[in-house]
Order: C-alpha cells, then structure tokens, then sequence
C-alpha cells in the first residue's frame, strides 16, 4: 500500500542523491507497525535504498515507543533514536529512565540522544550525566535552533569540554521548503542548508584547533532534510556521515502535493473517512455536510487554501469548516455551479484528505488499514 511504497521510495531518492543514510521520524503516524514498516528490515542490504540507521521521536510517548521496539529487537533501527525537540529538564527523569531501560536491554548499544540549542540546557544535563547530544542549528527556518555562527560553535565547544557530555552531532530542520513549490528554488534551499553545515563545521574544526583540542570533527553525524525537500537534498558538498530525517512522507497531504514532494492522490497514506450528513440545494448553500470538521482535521492551513479536500475531486472545495462539520461544493468561478447531489447520497461517505496529515493523525486513537 501507499505506506509501504512510500517509505521505499524515500530510501531510494536517498540513496540515489548520495545520502547513504535514512532516520525516519515517528512524528506522523505514531504507532509500532509504521515504525517496523519505516525500517525496512526485509530489505536491509539492498544497495539501491539507503540504510534506516535509526528513528526520531518528538514528545515522550513516541520516544517510549521506540526504546520499546529497540528492548524487543535489540538491533538497530530501533535502539538508536534522536528525541527531536530541545530538551528540557521536566523530561530529563523519563528519558533517563528509558536510556537506562534501553542500554540494559541492548548490553550498552542502544542510544537516546537529545537536542540542545542553549547553553543553558547543556548545564543542566551535567547534572544527569545525559551522554549524547545532537546540536540543533538554524540553517534559514528560523524555528529552533542555534545560529551557525559564534554562538552555535561556542555552545558545541561546551559539549565537546564537558567531562559528562558526548556531542554525537549537528541536527537541523528544512521546514521552510514546506512554503516552496518552485523545484529550482527547493534545490537552492538545501544546497544553502548545506553550505550552511559545512561552513559551521570548518568553522568549529579551526576554533578548536585554536585550543588544542583533539576532538575529531568528521566523527559528527549530521542529520537533514524535513519532507518536501528529502528529493532534493544530496551529497555534493561530501559533509561526512550526513542522514535524512524526513517524517510526513508516510502518508503526505495537500500541503505536500502542493509541493510536488507527492506527486499524485495516489501516494497518499492516510485519509479522514467522514459521512454524508445534510444536503442544502438553495442559493445560499448549494452544498454538502460531512461530519468531519476542525477535531478530526485541525484547521491547519495550506498554500492552496480550503480546509481539505475530497480524494479523487479535483472539482469539489471544502470551503468552510467547524468543530464536527464541512461543507463541501463545488469549485466555481460565479459560485452558481450547481452540487450533484445526486452522486453523493445522505449517509454514504468520502474520504478527505487533510491538509497536514501529521495534526490530523494526532485526532485519532486508531487507525483502520486498506491494503
């Protein structure tokens, strides 16, 4: 099915674009058998498809889930995972206790790292003695993240002086491409996200020359990408153990057709099945209501507009949207077309996609597979 296809699709753009290296994120569809399918166990060596070296979680539960499949499988993917947002010391208890969980598990190979872009936290983790971090740059997104410059290699010469602390390596997130539609423009994104790491590094490898260190810069693992620009990320540049870390690829959505990261309605992984419950054939309305609205979907909003839309109708909006509900009509110019009602009978159902499929599958506590 489309989770499956696209997860490999995804190993092999990597490995195609010289990026040896996938850690898949967990953010999007949360659950153990997305995880097992993400790893690709039953293809590991293939050539043509880029290592699953490892996961990222961002909130404690997806963390738990992971270090849980690492304690039954004891084996990578699954016992190397980076928690991907910047830590803080109300977490620190339970990471800590799954780190424990985890090592013991694995006789010391499983690993937690965590994200740190303040001096601040790197102080706070000497006092738990957290092993391995990854340092989290702003490459453009202007999110989280420490800049490339003075302060970004001061903090990382924090770590690497730390008699407790271990930096493992350089984390940041391409979420400005989520806006970019223009394939040239995406491709220019990355190479600077690039230029950008490659620069910090350089940089970081001089100044801790400057003070004799001996600490190995190329030992670094370096984590990229985000999923509308896992296409266009490459190795042209040779930054040394480089990984992609995308996550919305499982199921994608509008926002990412719009992109051109999924190329059609049929790489879509995950929908909303919702229920044909008013028809309103007036002047006012001319439309229909499903009863799928803002807790099922969020509000979330994408470049095209429109709250969702209906799989395989290309001719209908979903123009307006409550906390249950949607109204659906048709796409006109005048706004006069007239709905078939006709081919949409009270209680028969569509399915919607979302706009982020990662805010709507947060909605759900299950999820009913079609293969």
């Amino acid at each position: 099915h489309a989770f499956q296809q696209n997860c490999k699709a995804a190993r092999a753009a990597a490995a195609k674009n010289g990026i040896p290296r996938l850690r898949p994120h967990v953010k999007t569809h949360k659950t153990i058998e997305g995880c097992i399918i993400q790893a690709g166990i039953d293809s590991a060596g293939d050539k043509s498809l880029a290592d699953v070296i490892g996961f990222v979680a961002s909130t404690v539960p997806e963390l738990s889930m992971v270090v849980k499949l690492g304690c039954e499988y004891k084996r990578k993917p699954f016992t190397d995972v980076i928690f991907g947002i910047p830590i803080c010391k109300s977490k620190l208890l339970e990471i800590q206790s799954m780190s424990h969980e985890l090592t013991s598990a694995t006789h010391g190979e499983g690993c937690i790292h965590v994200i740190v872009d303040n001096p601040q936290q790197a102080t706070f983790l000497e006092e738990f003695a957290q092993q391995n971090k990854f340092l989290k740059l702003d490459t453009g997104y202007h999110r989280a993240g420490i800049t490339c410059e003075k302060a970004g290699v001061n903090l990382a010469t924090q770590i690497i002086n730390s008699t407790h602390l271990v930096l493992k390596g350089l984390y940041t997130h391409c979420g400005h491409s989520y806006n970019i539609q223009d394939s040239g423009v995406m491709k220019e994104t990355t190479n600077q996200d690039h230029s950008m790491i490659l620069g910090f590094l350089n940089t970081l490898r001089s100044h801790l020359k400057s003070s004799n260190s001996k600490f190995d810069v190329s030992s670094l693992s370096i984590s990229v990408g985000s999923t509308p620009s896992m296409f266009s990320h490459d190795n042209a540049l040779k930054i040394p153990n480089i990984e992609l870390h995308p996550g919305n690829y499982v199921f994608y959505d509008r926002q990412q057709l719009w992109t051109g990261a999924c190329s059609s309605e049929k790489s879509i992984g995950g929908f909303v099945l919702s229920r044909i419950i008013g028809h309103y054939d007036d002047e006012h309305r001319n439309a229909i209501m499903v009863d799928a609205g803002a807790t099922a979907l969020t509000k979330e909003s994408t470049p095209q507009g429109s709250m969702c839309s209906v799989l395989g109708r290309p001719d209908l909006e979903c123009y307006r949207m409550s906390q249950e509900i949607t109204m659906i009509r048709c796409k006109s110019e005048d706004g006069v077309k007239p709905f078939p009602f006709q081919e949409f009978p009270l209680g028969s159902t569509v399915l919607l996609i979302p706009n982020h499929s990662c805010l709507a599958a947060a909605c759900f506590e299950e999820y009913h597979v079609v293969d």
